[in-house]
């Protein structure tokens, strides 16, 4: 297999023999270049996509933790068939976030102030019930019917 370069263009040759091996590895046909030469042009997803943002990933930071969390960390990651220290770090930090993700939305305090009107509280409380009261008469005429 051979490749040749052109500034954002990259050819791969692929001949027979190299089909064959890939078959012969057990890689699917749809999987292999077929026999022949090919080319591709680098960074055209970019160039078609060029709001295409992908959030996922990993981002390095520098940040200072206090000693005795490396030690707790280092120390699990040294039990047999542990993850590493960053790995569980980042779980640590993720079923955080998930946990308080689960929590109730932070609410504009229009809205806290609705929640702590007795008015308003009793005027849901009204059209609850009257919904109720509607669909209980449905309920008790369908049965009537039936």
């Amino acid at each position: 297999m051979k490749k040749a370069k052109k500034k954002d263009e990259v050819y791969i040759e692929v001949t027979e023999a190299d089909y064959q091996a890939g078959l012969a590895k057990g890689i699917d046909e749809e999987s292999l270049l077929k026999p022949g030469r090919h080319k591709f042009v680098r960074g055209l997803f970019k160039k078609r996509h060029p709001d295409f943002s992908l959030q996922t990933g990993k981002a390095r930071v520098t940040i200072y933790l206090d000693t005795d969390i490396i030690a707790y960390f280092r120390a699990r990651a040294d039990q047999p068939n542990a993850a590493p220290y960053q790995t569980q770090i980042n779980q640590a930090l993720r079923e955080i976030m998930e946990r308080d993700s689960k929590k109730a939305p932070i609410l504009p305090p229009q809205a806290i102030d609705l929640l702590e009107n007795p008015r308003f509280i009793q005027a849901v409380a009204d059209r609850v019930a009257a919904q109720t009261s509607a669909t209980n008469r449905k309920r008790t005429r369908r049965a009537k019917a039936a």
